[in-house]
């Protein structure tokens, strides 16, 4: 290592000559890698990121497809023994990850080699015609090369009509208030903003999930933009919160070059700070030139005032439901009771106890009452005001994955995203809703827009990868996998997208290790033993099925998941039974059978029609 190199770069060359060492070793992998740097994955991982923009992960698969490409140019060796000097095992996957770095597949790379060196060597040039043919064809090429790229630009609007739409992000309000206990009541208003500029048709809103990473980042405007997807930046920062809020907000324009658009002073009593809100979203969307329409513009008008006491309990109990685990989810039911006590007529506290509610259930914290008391709480918002996102976000979790009432699911997902076209969680949500009625066009169109709007939330591209599986597009899956991990190396979906991917083209070996590395539960043993029944590792799976069935004999099982690893096992009546009791009980995922690779091995047994017939559901093809 040279002297002058800092000691990141040091840390790069040591990480890049190591797998370059092993560079033909298939077995080297991730914690190989970390272990020779003297460092945990986790470590490792984060630091990478960090220098270098890349995960471990994908830092081996570059540098091992670099060395490929070196190879096929010197035209020293086939593709397939490319593949295997490399560390790739099968040939084919090697193909798809080489075409996914250099756009060409191995053999075309291999071939404009062989072409260049012919050509270099006989010193003829690659067309030999006269001026005038030349000119002709160039003109011709020109015309029908404008043509055919007017043409994916209109289809890639008309598939992604997000992609079309002015674009804003709200980072996170700055607190100056001098007080932290003012914290939520900052988080609130912020989360309100993405709300009301949701509601925009025009705009493309990014999601309160991904934004939230950029509070107090040092990240330059231009590169939040640039990883966010989006032209127009806001900023903003309280600095009262007590009887009155005030408010400063600016919007940037951070694409091509950065400039702001306005800056501006709000300032009103507390009671009064919907119609902030409100303003604020106008003034923005005016700026950004979003078109709005007269209903939309009606609602930004509207002249509304709450209750200060009422909406401070409100938020509190949004900030805490979103911290995300149960001790926090009984703080934040607390605050919305509190708030209904305050005002029974106040709709926002049963909107946000509507929402806390489905939230425990759908996170299987009492799930049964929970998705009685959210849908109680959302009938009773919307009847109070039909404009609040949260009460529908609780009906289609109800719905959906509780009373199974399919059209009543449908008809809140279309309101919801009627109300707000930015609703994240809808379009995630309701790609799952269109995949059990096969909708296959509609599924991967909501999924993908979720990915949009919420473009740092792994697990809406982990979802997205499950969904391109099951629709065998593999290269896809592997992309918004890999994308999903790039954001978290602990998205446990996209991991196992992967291990799917790893087991269709016959890498066991890389299967068996991202299984390994799952937690010890029900859900995610299903994983290792199909993994094993596939990899020829039968004994490994059966010594987790003897655990599991002394735990059927103590009461203590998951009926879904449980018949799962019989499925995989080739115990098919107790599969059946034991999905025929998910049933009977609407035990999650039991829908939602057909997405594991898992239920192959029983799909053409005529119960396993029989399954979706019990649940309302088409039968899906093989």
């Amino acid at each position: 290592m040279e002297a002058n190199q800092s000691m990141d770069e040091q840390f790069l060359s040591k990480v890049h000559h190591t797998i370059e060492e092993n560079i033909d070793n298939e077995n080297f992998s991730v914690e190989s890698l970390a272990k020779e740097v003297g460092l945990s994955r986790s470590m490792l991982h984060r630091k990478l990121i960090k220098i270098s923009g890349k995960s471990a992960s994908d830092t081996i698969t570059h540098i091992r497809i670099s060395k490929a490409r070196e190879l096929l140019e010197q035209n020293s060796t086939t593709v397939s023994e490319t593949a295997y000097q490399v560390g790739f095992r099968n040939p084919s996957y090697f193909n798809r990850v080489f075409k996914r770095h250099y756009n060409m597949s191995p053999g075309d790379m291999k071939k404009m080699a062989m072409d260049n060196h012919i050509y270099s060597s006989t010193g003829l040039p690659y067309y030999s015609t006269d001026k005038k043919t030349t000119t002709r064809k160039k003109k011709r090429f020109t015309f029908i090369s404008l043509i055919a790229i007017c043409a994916i630009i209109v289809l890639y609007i008309v598939a992604n009509p997000f992609a079309s739409k002015t674009s804003v992000a709200v980072l996170p309000l700055e607190n100056l208030t001098g007080n932290s206990n003012n914290d939520y009541i900052v988080s609130g208003i912020n989360d309100a903003l993405i709300g009301e500029l949701g509601k925009i048709k025009s705009l493309r809103v990014i999601s309160r999930k991904s934004t939230q990473r950029y509070k107090e980042s040092n990240m330059l405007l231009k590169d939040i933009a640039k990883e966010l997807n989006v032209k127009n930046i806001i900023e903003g920062s309280i600095l009262s919160a007590g009887d009155s809020i005030h408010l400063i907000v600016k919007t940037i324009r951070a694409t091509p070059r950065e400039r702001q658009l306005m800056s501006k002073n709000y300032h009103d009593h507390l009671s009064n700070v919907l119609n902030i809100q409100n303003k604020v979203a106008k003034d923005i969307a005016l700026i950004v030139k979003a078109r709005i329409s007269k209903k939309e513009m009606q609602q930004l008008l509207r002249e509304q005032q709450v209750n200060p006491e009422v909406y401070k309990a409100y938020l509190r109990g949004m900030f805490t439901i979103h911290q995300g685990n149960q001790e926090w989810f009984n703080k934040g039911i607390g605050h919305m009771h509190e708030a209904i006590k305050i005002d029974p007529g106040e709709p926002f506290a049963y909107a946000g106890l509507a929402l806390g509610y489905a939230t425990m259930g759908h996170g299987q914290f009492e799930s049964e009452s929970s998705f009685l008391s959210a849908e109680a709480a959302a009938k009773k918002a919307i009847k109070l005001d039909p404009t609040i996102a949260e009460s529908y976000t609780a009906l289609y979790m109800l719905y959906l994955y509780k009373d199974w009432n399919w059209p009543l699911a449908k008809e809140s997902f279309e309101t919801a995203l009627t109300v707000n076209p930015n609703n994240a969680d809808a379009h995630a949500h309701f790609a799952w809703y269109h995949y059990l009625f096969q909708n296959t066009k509609q599924s991967l169109y909501h999924a993908k827009q979720a990915t949009l709007i919420d473009p740092i939330y792994p697990d809406y591209h982990a979802w997205l990868a499950a969904l391109y599986f099951n629709n065998k597009q593999y290269k896809k899956a592997e992309h918004h996998a890999y994308k999903a991990l790039a954001i978290n190396e602990n998205t446990n979906y996209a991991h196992a997208t992967l291990g799917w991917l790893y087991i269709e083209s016959k890498q066991f070996i890389q299967a068996i290790e991202v299984v390994e590395r799952f937690p010890k539960t029900s859900e995610w043993d299903v994983h290792r033993i199909y993994c094993y029944t596939q990899c020829n590792e039968n004994k490994k799976a059966l010594e987790i099925w003897n655990y599991y069935e002394e735990k059927v004999q103590k009461q203590d099982y998951h009926a879904f998941y449980i018949g799962m690893m019989a499925a995989c096992l080739g115990y098919n009546d107790k599969a059946f039974m034991y999905f025929n009791e998910a049933i009977d009980n609407k035990t999650y995922p039991i829908a939602y059978i057909n997405v594991y690779p898992f239920s192959r091995n029983i799909r053409n047994d005529s119960r396993y029609a029989q399954l979706f017939e019990r649940m309302n559901l088409p039968k899906p093809e093989n």
